[in-house]
């Protein structure tokens, strides 16, 4: 399993993280994206599209700790 999380203060709302991966991902009211509930520790292929979404966004808010 791995942990995934966005740092607030980084993500610039480009939404690519919500369009790569929407199970993992999803943009708040605040334009801001954040971890799905339950979806904070993931794998296979949500660990997979996770990984897509990390290396998609722009600014690298999304971390995923293996």
């Amino acid at each position: 399993m791995a942990h995934v999380e966005v740092d607030q203060d980084t993500c610039i709302s480009d939404q690519v993280c919500a369009a790569t991966a929407p199970d993992v991902f999803e943009m708040g009211a605040d334009g801001k994206a954040y971890v799905v509930d339950g979806m904070e520790e993931v794998e296979g292929a949500d660990l997979e599209m996770a990984r897509e979404a990390a290396a998609a966004c722009p600014v690298d808010a999304i971390s995923i700790d293996e």
